[in-house]
C-alpha cells in the first residue's frame, strides 16, 4: 500500500497507460483526417512524435525523479513545449477554419487576416508562457504597455494607418487578388495584398507597391467588378460625303467580326458630332476581360482601315480639307485605273480572253481584308466571285461538332464564291484571310456573261466546284 501513496509510482503507472492510449488515439485520428484534409496530419504527427514525449519527460523529471519545477532547466523545457503547442495550435486552427472556408467559398482568405491572426496567437501564447512558466506579473507589463502605447502610436502613425486601412479594405472588399484596378493613375493587376500595401503588376511587367493609406484616401477604379465584362468606347471620323447609315453599318460589321468583342451586349455606333473636316462617330462595344483591352482595340482599329477601303469610306485628317469637283473626279479616275490594271491580270489566272476583260469593269471592285478577317462566311448568300490578287486565305467549314476544319489553302490566282454564284444558294464554306488580302470581286451577272463568252472558264469553275464539294462531303461523312 505504501507504493500507492507515493506520487512517483502513481505518475509512472499513469504514464505507462496514458501515453500508449494517446498514441493509438492520435494514430486513428490522423488516419481519419487524412481522408478529409491532409493539412491535419502534420500537426497531429508533431504532437505525437515530439510534444507528447516531451510532456512525458517533463512529468518524469518533476514527479518521478522529483526535479524542482522552479529550476532553469525545467523552465526551459516547459517553454520549449509551450512553443511547440502554440505552433501546432496555429496549424490546426488554420486547417480547420481558413482552408475549409477557402474550399467552400472558392475564394482565398486574405493574407492580411492570416498575418494578424498569427500575431495575436503568438502574443497570447507568449503571455501564457511568461505567466505560467516564468511567473511574470502581466499586470505590470500591461500597465507599462498602456503608458508606452501613446508614444508608440505617434512613432508608428503611418504604419498603423496602413494596417487599419488594410483591414478596412479587406472588410469592404472593393477588389481582390487577380482584379484589374486603377489607383492614383496607376493601373495593373492585383497580385498580392499584405498588412501594409498591395502589389500590382502592370501590362509593362512592372511591379507597383501602393500603401493602404494611399488607397484609402484615393479613388479606386475596378475594371473586374461587378462583372468582368468591360465597355470600351472610341471615336472615329469620316468624311461628310459618306452617308452616316453606311458608316454605322460598316463599323458595326467590323465590331461583330473582331475576335474578343462580345455580341451580347450588342455593339453600338452613334453619330457624335459634326466638325469642319469630318463627322465624328462614337463606337461602343463590350469585351469579356479588361486584360485583353489593348489587343482587342488594336485588332479593331486595324480592321477599320480595311473596312473603310472596302466600303469606299474616307477618313480625313484632323486638319480641314477642301475638296474640289475635279479632285473627286481624279480620285475616281485613279480607282478606275487600278481596277483596269488588276483586271488585265485575270487572263493569267483564269481561262478567259484578254479581249473580254473590259466587259467586267462595271460589275467588279477591288477589296481589301486584314489578316484574320473573313471574306465570306459559311451560309452567306454572297452572289460574288472573288479572285485573289495578293495574299493567302483558308477554306474552312464547320463539322457536326461545330468545330472549324481547314479544307484548303488559297493563294494568288485562286478564286472562291463560285458555288453561291452558280447555284444561287448559300456559301458552303468560309474564307478566312491568313495575311493581308487583296481581291477583286465580280458580280454574278458579269460572271455569267464571261462564262458564255469563255466556255473553258465554265469547265474550270465546274471542276473546282466538284472538287470542293467532294472534299466537304468527305469531311462530313
Amino acid at each position: 500500500m505504501e507504493l500507492f501513496e507515493n506520487n512517483w509510482f502513481i505518475y509512472g503507472i499513469l504514464l505507462m497507460i496514458c501515453v500508449p492510449l494517446f498514441v493509438v488515439l492520435i494514430n486513428e485520428l490522423t488516419y481519419f483526417t487524412k481522408k478529409k484534409n491532409r493539412q491535419f496530419s502534420t500537426p497531429l504527427n508533431t504532437f505525437k512524435n515530439i510534444i507528447l514525449p516531451l510532456i512525458a519527460m517533463s512529468i518524469v523529471f518533476t514527479q518521478v525523479l522529483e526535479f524542482p519545477r522552479a529550476s532553469t532547466l525545467m523552465k526551459l523545457l516547459e517553454t520549449f513545449i509551450w512553443i511547440l503547442i502554440i505552433n501546432v495550435m496555429l496549424a490546426l486552427v488554420n486547417a480547420i477554419f481558413f482552408s475549409q472556408a477557402s474550399k467552400k467559398s472558392k475564394a482565398k482568405v486574405p493574407q492580411l487576416f492570416l498575418d494578424i491572426f498569427r500575431v495575436v496567437m503568438v502574443l497570447f501564447g507568449a503571455a501564457i508562457v511568461l505567466s505560467m512558466v516564468w511567473g511574470a506579473d502581466l499586470g505590470g507589463l500591461v500597465t507599462a504597455l498602456g503608458l508606452g502605447s501613446f508614444v508608440i502610436g505617434l512613432a508608428l502613425q503611418d504604419t498603423l494607418g496602413n494596417l487599419f486601412s488594410g483591414i478596412a479594405l479587406v472588410y469592404e472588399k472593393p477588389f481582390s487578388e487577380g482584379d484589374y484596378i486603377e489607383v492614383e493613375d496607376q493601373r495593373g493587376q492585383v497580385i498580392e495584398m499584405n498588412w501594409r500595401a498591395i502589389r500590382m503588376e502592370t501590362r509593362e511587367k512592372e511591379l507597383i507597391v501602393i500603401p493602404h493609406l494611399v488607397i484609402g484616401q484615393g479613388t479606386i477604379k475596378n475594371f473586374s467588378r461587378p462583372t468582368k465584362i468591360h465597355i470600351m468606347k472610341t471615336e472615329l471620323g469620316f468624311s461628310h460625303q459618306n452617308p452616316p447609315n453606311k458608316v454605322k453599318e460598316a463599323l458595326l460589321s467590323t465590331c461583330y467580326s473582331t475576335p474578343g468583342i462580345l455580341h451580347d451586349p450588342e455593339p453600338e455606333v452613334k453619330t457624335n458630332a459634326y466638325t469642319e473636316s469630318k463627322v465624328v462617330y462614337e463606337v461602343e462595344f463590350a469585351i469579356g476581360n479588361f486584360k485583353d483591352h489593348e489587343d482587342i482595340m488594336d485588332d479593331f482599329m486595324s480592321r477599320v482601315w480595311y473596312t473603310s477601303r472596302r466600303h469606299n469610306l474616307v477618313m480625313p485628317m484632323s486638319q480641314m480639307t477642301v475638296h474640289h469637283a475635279h479632285e473627286m473626279t481624279d480620285n475616281e479616275a485613279l480607282k478606275l485605273n487600278q481596277l483596269e490594271n488588276s483586271l488585265k491580270v485575270l487572263p493569267q489566272m483564269l481561262p478567259i480572253e484578254k479581249s473580254n476583260v473590259s466587259e467586267l469593269i462595271d460589275g467588279s471592285e477591288i477589296q481589301y481584308f486584314g489578316k484574320g478577317e473573313k471574306v465570306i462566311r459559311q451560309g452567306d448568300p454572297t452572289g460574288l466571285l472573288y479572285v485573289i490578287l495578293e495574299g493567302s486565305a483558308h477554306l474552312e467549314i464547320k463539322n457536326e461538332d461545330d468545330e472549324v476544319v481547314v479544307i484548303g489553302k488559297l493563294e494568288q490566282g485562286d478564286f472562291f464564291g463560285e458555288i453561291a454564284v452558280f447555284t444561287e444558294k448559300f456559301s458552303s464554306f468560309s474564307v478566312k484571310a491568313q495575311s493581308d488580302l487583296k481581291v477583286i470581286s465580280v458580280s454574278q451577272n458579269e460572271v455569267m456573261e464571261m462564262v458564255e463568252m469563255n466556255p473553258r472558264l465554265a469547265e474550270h469553275l465546274d471542276e473546282m466546284m466538284d472538287a470542293r464539294r467532294s472534299k466537304i462531303k468527305e469531311l462530313r461523312s
